[in-house]
């Protein structure tokens, strides 16, 4: 099964990561340089585009799975509340997942691997250890933890597996919240990364006497450089700020 803490970019991610990398090249290039050089050099951005790309889309992919394993738990809970067992509780559970959400999901695949195991006499709470472990979740990997001292420990098992998935569904809702809540400052940050280039280009377009004694020498390339470098580490720290962890 997939390990999901790497993220593996298909052909069609590749080359839309190479399309921004261009077109980001060419929008330094004549903004900030005036040179084709600049293009040259801007090529070498393809790297960290393609970093914060596959970052982006694995923080995606684990939200997703987030949620999706917590849809999968409130599903096997209530076919526990109605007198299945544990494992059958799980079958039933993807079942009703796969009515809602479709066999693509990657949850889908999980659990149908792990119900197939599971029939072959594997244990439950290991399955649920491996998935925590090539999922990198820490939900889940704290669901598998805690499942795992139930099974062996014994107690209230229906009670533990309540709380459990409650406290899981609870985190996941404020995440949601949280997105919500800073949605309008994250357009915000978006429009204000977008100012530097829509100044340059307006006094480029409407007085480019202002700029030319930054094009042509080395004091005037240097001096666009740092500004590059300032406006890059702005953005990142701006990302820092709106990116709220729990």
């Amino acid at each position: 099964m997939e390990d999901y803490r790497c993220y593996r970019m298909s052909g069609r991610e590749k080359l839309l990561c190479a399309g921004m990398t261009i077109g980001l090249a060419g929008i330094i290039s004549w903004l900030f340089y005036r040179s084709y050089y600049g293009m040259a050099v801007g090529l070498f951005l393809y790297l960290p585009v393609k970093r914060a790309a596959g970052n982006y889309w694995m923080e995606k992919r684990k939200k997703d799975m987030l949620f999706h394993f917590k849809e999968m738990l409130q599903m096997a809970s209530a076919a526990l509340k109605g007198g299945a067992s544990m494992e059958n509780a799980f079958v039933q559970a993807r079942e009703e997942f796969v009515k809602l959400y479709g066999e693509e999901k990657a949850m889908a695949k999980e659990f149908a691997y792990i119900n197939h195991q599971v029939q072959l006499n594997l244990p439950l709470e290991q399955l649920l250890e491996d998935l925590a472990e090539r999922s990198g979740i820490e939900e889940i990997s704290s669901f598998s933890q805690v499942f795992g001292f139930a099974k062996r420990g014994g107690g209230d098992f229906m009670k533990i597996f309540r709380n459990t998935v409650n406290k899981i569904s609870q985190k996941t809702e404020l995440m949601r919240e949280i997105e919500t809540v800073t949605a309008a400052k994250r357009m915000e940050m978006n429009i204000m990364n977008l100012v530097p280039f829509g100044i340059l280009l307006y006094v480029g377009l409407t007085s480019p006497e202002f700029l030319e004694p930054l094009y042509g020498n080395w004091l005037g390339t240097g001096m666009m450089t740092v500004c590059l470098i300032g406006y890059g580490c702005a953005c990142r720290m701006a990302e820092k700020i709106v990116n709220i962890q729990l």
